[in-house]
């Protein structure tokens, strides 16, 4: 069980690291086509993209698919902190409250991925 926690917080390294490449698509829509901002934009994202997709497949050896699909919806959250803090958008309260409904189905989720493979 010890093990599989560690999995689940590399799980949410990957997602955070995904929630990266949000930033760096947008980044690069924002820039003149082919000039070096939208090429370095664009290049960080293929570069986000294959570290994400390299710990994807190392997670999925080690967790169920069922739990690393479920685990995919904090990136919501990553998203509303990204637009917050980066481009200045505004949270509303519906936000917070679809934000917090998928927090607690992720727990929810993973404690009961938890029970399953300790019995």
């Amino acid at each position: 069980m010890k093990n599989n926690w560690k999995w689940f917080f590399i799980l949410q390294a990957a997602l955070f690291i995904m929630s990266l490449g949000g930033i760096c698509s947008k980044m690069a829509g924002k820039q003149a086509f082919l000039s070096k901002s939208f090429l370095f934009y664009y290049g960080l994202l293929l570069l986000i993209l294959f570290v994400y997709a390299i710990m994807w497949q190392q997670v999925l050896k080690r967790v169920s698919l069922i739990a690393a699909y479920g685990s995919k919806g904090v990136g919501i959250i990553y998203g509303i902190l990204w637009g917050r803090l980066i481009f200045e958008e505004k949270i509303r309260w519906n936000m917070i409250a679809g934000a917090i409904l998928v927090l607690v189905g992720v727990y929810c989720f993973i404690l009961e991925e938890v029970r399953r493979e300790t019995k």
